[in-house]
């Protein structure tokens, strides 16, 4: 029998994080070594010729390669080479007289799909060579692991002294779990040596300069090659955008603020509108009432079930419905699925109430399998852009472990349980879908390598171009400014009556008619713009023989990295 792992995991943020009086919360302290350039690139990497074989269906005309690249740059002749994933897709006719580059966040997500997905752009279909990569440490390339290592089953928002000593025990064990069985690449998981795989790969491919599209922590990422590498900027679109100028942390710090914003403001007001369809509750308050009811219920009696006939087991407990609203704040399309697994689950909770698990277990039983098989695919799914800290859940332990390895080994983070314990307990009563989870966070107990990056300012670089939706749940539009700022010669597109994760490619004609235009003439706006979202559209009820909503697809028409992901899963896998 197959079950189905649910572990929720760390969730932090807040605002004003560095210091708390009197917490004693101290950043780690050891050597450090300053990356502050890259280092020249040995003839044996650079000599190398890519077999390029095709990946994927031929529609997509999607080639991939491996490339060899050093374990660590700062010591290319020690022998220890990891192997890096690469997809690019040509035009149609004639040679390309751009390279575009993507990357789509996790930071750890793969990013195979981005070759197909940017080739799939019209506007960029005629000169531009489309260039995805698996960045170091996750999908086809050299992948690091943490699989073992223990998660948060536990309630994050019960304070009693032993259960915050779990929390903390399970934190302080992660990084001794993914060190032991990544083969020493762990350390070198991070984004100075990721910037300079990047730029491997664009010398390989015969290019002076490129142009980036990245969204949600590919933003870090693109703003860190600029930083590395500014003589071979082209034109960069930072999508959904992480703080790139202050550490980790800062980011992480914003989100359950602005989960819970997305959450009230728009979901809850969205379903309220629609009650009589959805049955949630005829007003905002009502539909978060409905939430902290059925969390409360199933916490005390969680419904344990078993879906395709006995071989996928799934536990809905209070963890397992925070992980399936948060996960689903990041894009509108998947508003609908979420009113409907509520209804579901209140369905459910109250049926063991009232017959016991065989009753409950009768009620999964009469779901058609087409229905059962998309609660199976929702409860099993990864979030499709920056998580909260450590809320990595899903099928992939690679993209998990990447991600945990990036944000913890880039930049500082206070050290100790005492400071994410007051976090969670300040953040918690304001912001409850995220914020009581602050201290479930390995990065408070990391043992980071001896590294320290520049900070990224935009100086002397290019026009960037940025692009935020206002109530963006997981990159803080609040931050998103801050981070324009201060980032020199940034332009900033913001969309507003919007909140989803991901952009462009689908969710603002506006805003991609301006990417669209940078990408392919190099014109930026001449200030700020602003773009008017969409709105969020009325539920589509279901068809007949489809009575509860299951039909929707995987990879819904405006979510970029849905579509992004879906292009992943279709060309990776040939290169093994």
């Amino acid at each position: 029998m197959k079950y189905l792992a649910l572990a929720i995991g760390l969730g932090m943020s807040a605002a004003a994080v560095l210091v708390i009086p009197g917490s004693g919360a101290t950043a780690s302290t050891e050597a450090t070594t300053v990356v502050d350039r890259p280092h020249p690139v040995a003839n044996k990497y650079l000599k190398q010729r890519p077999v390029w074989k095709q990946c994927g269906e031929p529609s997509l005309r999607t080639y991939c390669a491996k490339i060899t690249a050093p374990r660590d740059w700062a010591n290319q002749y020690s022998g220890n080479d990891i192997q890096l994933a690469v997809s690019k897709v040509a035009p149609a006719k004639g040679k390309p007289s751009r390279v575009v580059f993507g990357n789509p966040g996790g930071p750890g997500g793969a990013g195979l799909g981005m070759a197909p997905y940017l080739a799939g752009q019209a506007p960029l279909q005629k000169d531009f060579l489309a260039v995805g990569f698996d960045p170091r440490g996750t999908g086809d390339s050299t992948n690091v692991t943490c699989q073992g290592a223990p998660g948060y089953t536990m309630d994050a928002r019960d304070r009693d002294p032993a259960n915050l000593a779990l929390v903390a025990a399970a934190s302080q064990l992660s990084q001794s779990y993914c060190d032991r069985q990544s083969r020493g690449l762990l350390p070198y998981v991070n984004t100075a040596q990721t910037v300079q795989d990047l730029d491997l790969i664009r010398q390989l491919l015969g290019f002076d300069e490129i142009d980036f599209v990245g969204y949600s922590g590919g933003t870090w990422m693109g703003a860190y090659y600029q930083t590395y590498f500014p003589e071979h900027v082209g034109r960069f679109v930072l999508d959904s955008n992480t703080d790139f100028t202050r550490p980790w942390l800062d980011t992480f710090a914003a989100q359950p603020q602005a989960f819970e914003r997305r959450f009230r403001e728009d979901f809850a007001t969205w379903a309220a509108k629609y009650d009589s369809k959805l049955h949630l509750g005829s007003s905002a308050g009502a539909v978060l009432r409905t939430y902290e009811h059925l969390r409360r219920d199933l916490k005390k009696q969680p419904a344990v079930e078993e879906f395709l006939d006995g071989t996928v087991k799934i536990s809905y407990d209070q963890n397992t419905l925070d992980q399936i609203v948060s996960g689903d704040m990041y894009t509108k399309v998947d508003f609908y699925s979420l009113a409907i697994d509520l209804a579901f689950l209140r369905d459910l909770s109250e049926a063991q109430a009232k017959g016991g698990p065989r009753a409950a277990q009768n009620q999964v039983d009469a779901l058609s399998l087409t229905r059962q098989h998309e609660l199976v695919r929702r409860a099993a799914r990864g979030t499709v852009g920056l998580p909260p800290m450590g809320r990595v859940v899903g099928e992939d332990d690679a993209e998990d472990a990447t991600f945990t390895a990036v944000t913890c080994n880039d930049t500082p983070w206070p050290q100790g349980r005492e400071y994410g314990d007051q976090l969670a307990a300040r953040l918690g009563p304001h912001y409850p879908l995220v914020g009581w989870t602050m201290n479930q966070n390995p990065c408070f107990f990391w043992n980071r390598p001896n590294l320290t990056m520049p900070q990224p300012t935009g100086k002397g670089l290019p026009t960037t171009l940025m692009v935020q939706s206002i109530h963006d749940p997981a990159t803080s539009y609040e931050l998103a400014v801050s981070a324009h700022q201060r980032y020199a010669g940034s332009r900033l597109v913001t969309v507003t009556h919007e909140g989803d994760h991901g952009v462009y490619g689908g969710v603002n004609a506006c805003a991609d008619t301006i990417v669209n235009t940078f990408l392919t003439t190099g014109k930026a706006p001449a200030k700020d713009v602003t773009c008017a979202g969409h709105g969020i559209p009325a539920p589509s009820m279901p068809t007949p023989g489809d009575e509860t909503g299951a039909g929707q697809p995987e990879y819904g028409d405006n979510a970029p990295l849905r579509r992004i992901a879906g292009f992943t899963k279709a060309v990776s896998g040939y290169l093994h």
